[in-house]
């Protein structure tokens, strides 16, 4: 590569941008930092039993397997045209060991996520974006996907720095749900789809307020078993704002849910704080012990810090 070349990647890569919150998703002082961190994260995927990334010889065609229905965000060279000029069914080829593993970073975008200032998202946005910025310096492929009450809306994978820039678009236009009129956020379905679409095993890194949908404290955690168990290497981030942490609430209060929007008449006294608190230490530590048992990295993180001290834990690689 000569010179030029790089200084324009690296211009690509030092760009900054903001995020819905007014800040930069990534200044170069930071990407300089992730630059030097690189080594401690280890996101390496491996694709096969020895470990060693999958590939095909030269000339060798992938062995068809069979189709399934297309989905937005599949990549679109792997549509039957076939198929979809006899039947008007859209659907995609597979092929047996032909998927890469990738980076996959899961960022949840329903509506509890804008809580705080800077709120949760804008912080998960920054953790996907120096994930990705690793993933795809290290010369790995890196996918990001965004979680809601919709589903799992996958972006087709990335390789190589310069690729860094759509990556950082896509995040920057990832925006938050729309209250989900009764529809619950189901960790269990959302990683039944990434599992079903993303069949070889690689890095899952998941950015998310895991606050109990629905009431259900083991949604997390049989998540992450069920990601696991389908031998993905799991990095579990648990961004919570202030008002998560310690609700600036008191007396008689009309809350409403900000997944389905439906409220409720409480009065927050010194019992009700109390109640608060134990349920939140219950979901947190539900969720810490699920990683440990599924040998899963757990992080937390509070909306209001920067980036690099949480990309600093989870290089640690241990239960935060």
């Amino acid at each position: 590569m000569s010179g030029d070349s790089s200084a324009a990647e690296d211009e690509e890569l030092g760009t900054l941008a903001e995020d819905d919150d007014g800040g930069e998703l990534l200044s170069a002082g930071e990407l300089s930092e992730l630059d030097r961190l690189r080594r401690h994260l280890a996101l390496r995927t491996a694709s096969d039993g020895q470990g060693s990334r999958a590939s095909r010889r030269r000339g060798q065609s992938p062995e068809f397997v069979d189709h399934r229905g297309y989905s937005p965000g599949d990549d679109l060279r792997h549509l039957d045209w076939n198929v979809l000029a006899r039947s008007d069914q859209t659907v995609i080829k597979r092929y047996r060991a032909e998927e890469e593993a990738a980076v996959r970073i899961l960022v949840d975008v329903s509506t509890s996520m804008i809580v705080g200032v800077p709120s949760k998202l804008a912080l998960a946005r920054r953790i996907a974006a120096a994930i990705g910025y690793v993933a795809l310096a290290d010369g790995e492929r890196a996918q990001i996907a965004a979680m809601s009450t919709k589903g799992l809306e996958l972006t087709p994978p990335k390789r190589g720095r310069g690729q860094f820039g759509s990556v950082r678009q896509r995040l920057q236009r990832m925006a938050a749900d729309e209250p989900s009129d009764g529809k619950p956020f189901s960790p269990d379905s959302l990683m039944a789809e990434l599992l079903r679409r993303c069949a070889r095993p690689g890095v899952l890194v998941v950015v998310t307020d895991a606050l109990a949908p629905n009431g259900d404290v083991a949604a997390w955690p049989r998540a992450v078993a069920r990601s696991r168990a389908s031998g993905h290497d799991v990095r579990f981030v648990q961004v919570l704002a202030p008002e998560d942490l310690d609700p600036p609430w008191d007396g008689d209060l009309e809350l409403v849910d900000a997944e389905s929007g439906a409220s409720v008449d409480v009065t927050f006294d010194a019992e009700a704080r109390a109640a608060y608190a134990a349920r939140l230490e219950a979901i947190v530590g539900g969720l810490r012990e699920g990683c440990r048992r599924a040998k899963a990295t757990y992080v937390r993180a509070r909306s209001d810090e920067a980036v690099l001290p949480v990309i600093r834990r989870l290089a640690g690689g241990a239960l935060d």
